[in-house]
């Protein structure tokens, strides 16, 4: 990550390979809590998927224990959606402060309130990403576990590419292409489909920012072609963000040696 303006697909840039970038991760009870007490003052509308599942409902934290490290968090209006939040085991949450993305995991809800108003007690996140500027978190991709762009060549779409994506953000993502592929070209747009690990395929668009030459590990010399979204369908920053959060936290896992 660059330290002023972002270019999300400059190649010098690249986050750290265990996990998230440790500019952006919070741990820090009292930087916590005052993140969390933001999130309320700005009334800021809190995505909580359930268990890392694609089902997820929207939700805001309403108040901070005084004393002890919980917070009471709203229920959903439908009860299918509560029970499900209690059987879960965690919730993935992404919200935004001042356009900026915030996101943490929440463990072990405790529902209280009737039936007319449900809520979960849920300790405090004991870590919490919070990018501190207007910019987006680019993840390496691990090779094992990557996305893939299917990227059709011509008019008629019977021919297409298909790339595995190397970075990936809620702005865009970036691929390698031989030295001589010159299918991509500055400025333009395309159409093309995200194929998402555990999850279903996006039809997206994309418009080239930058072309870098690479070498890689190999030693072989290739060609980075950066994009930018210009168009994700409904429920598309959700699987990206998900896919983000589950790399980070395997990566994470795997230096604590869990």
């Amino acid at each position: 990550m660059s330290e002023g303006s972002l270019d999300p697909h400059d190649a010098s840039h690249t986050a750290h390979d265990d996990g998230t970038d440790d500019r952006y991760l919070v741990r820090n009870p009292r930087q916590i809590r005052q993140l969390l007490q933001a999130l309320i003052d700005q009334r800021s509308l809190i995505n909580a998927h359930l268990g890392g599942r694609d089902q997820s409902f929207p939700t805001a934290i309403l108040e901070l224990d005084e004393d002890d490290d919980w917070l009471l968090l709203d229920g959903s209006p439908s009860e299918p959606a509560n029970r499900a939040a209690e059987d879960a085991g965690h919730l993935l949450c992404f919200a935004q402060l001042d356009r900026v993305m915030v996101r943490f995991r929440l463990d072990h809800l405790e529902r209280t309130g009737g039936h007319r108003h449900v809520a979960f007690r849920v300790p405090f996140p004991t870590e919490l990403v919070h990018l501190q500027r207007r910019e987006l978190y680019r993840l390496e991709t691990p090779f094992t576990d990557s996305p893939h762009l299917l990227f059709p060549i011509n008019e008629d779409r019977s021919e297409a590419l298909h790339l595995r994506v190397v970075d990936i953000s809620g702005g865009g993502l970036a691929v390698t292409v031989p030295v001589d592929c010159n299918v991509f070209s500055i400025q333009k747009r395309y159409d093309a489909r995200l194929d998402m690990p555990e999850s279903g395929p996006l039809q997206i668009s994309l418009i080239v920012c930058n072309q870098l030459a690479v070498k890689l590990p190999s030693g072989v010399e290739m060609k980075r072609i950066g994009m930018r979204f210009d168009g994700l369908p409904r429920g598309g920053d959700s699987a990206i963000q998900r896919y983000i959060f589950r790399i980070d936290r395997q990566r994470s896992a795997r230096k604590n040696g869990e």
